[in-house]
């Protein structure tokens, strides 16, 4: 791909504003013409922005892993077979693993940058022969420095990925003007619009479904677009919670007897 070309859908990109990221570098971003992608120069910062896997400032994690199992947990029981494997890709401290397997779902936990902490024992990864019912890659994608390449691979292990980004609003903010740009830490290299997600879905030929917002579904699966939306509402995933409740793994992975503690 030529080097002033999108990161998604490789059509041209022109420039979309500078700002200071991690307090010291002016980085210059680019907007695609064709999928409205944005996007900085070639990161060359990442190796500092990584000192720290999970970012200081990042005081909303405990409660987007409760936030995003529910989400998941909705999904799952709408969409696919909740009693099979399912990988977390960049799975930071284990805290949405732990939770999900407490739910009673079979999760494992991926991350070449963080410590796994609250879900060691589980660990896993996708390879050339490992399959998954679903791998979750939440507030990961404005991370890769190439978005297509990394999701081909997750996709060669599984028909569904269930996603988590924030889409660049209809405003069109430009860097330093929308906190999501996430100039503090430097970690933020791609933000995505609706039309992106298409492009990306369709380079890796799969569907896309997404609730508009921040939960975005791309498989093989062709799925409702209200049933999605009505799923990752808060009376889809109520009505998922109370209907579709599983026995929790918490005992069982402890070592003792697996039975409901709930």
């Amino acid at each position: 791909m030529k080097k002033n070309a999108c990161r998604i859908c490789g059509a041209d990109v022109t420039p979309y504003g500078k700002a200071t990221v991690l307090r010291k570098y002016e980085v210059q971003y680019f907007e695609c013409s064709a999928c409205g992608f944005v996007q900085t120069e070639e990161p060359y910062w990442l190796a500092e922005a990584y000192s720290e896997a999970i970012a200081r400032t990042d005081i909303g994690l405990v409660n987007r892993n409760l936030f995003n199992a529910r989400v998941a947990s909705s999904v799952i029981n709408w969409f696919v077979d909740g009693g099979a494997r399912f990988l977390d890709y960049g799975g930071g401290y284990g805290l949405f693993t732990r939770l999900m397997r407490d739910r009673g779902y079979d999760f494992h936990w991926q991350d070449k940058y963080a410590r796994n902490l609250f879900a060691q024992g589980f660990e896993d990864a996708v390879t050339d022969t490992s399959r998954f019912e679903m791998i979750t890659v939440f507030e990961l994608v404005e991370h890769l420095a190439d978005p297509v390449a990394e999701l081909q691979k997750l996709c060669a292990s599984t028909d569904h990925l269930l996603i988590s980004t924030l889409l660049v609003p209809e405003s069109r903010p430009k860097p330093g003007e929308w906190w999501y740009f996430a100039l503090e830490h430097g970690q933020h290299i791609g933000l995505f619009t609706r039309q992106s997600l298409h492009a990306l879905a369709e380079r890796l030929g799969r569907k896309l479904c997404s609730n508009g917002k921040s939960i975005h579904y791309i498989g093989t699966r062709n799925i409702c677009p209200a049933s999605f939306r009505l799923a990752v509402s808060g009376p889809g995933r109520w009505l998922a919670d109370v209907a579709c409740r599983r026995s929790t793994l918490l005992l069982k992975d402890a070592g003792g007897d697996a039975a409901d503690i709930r």
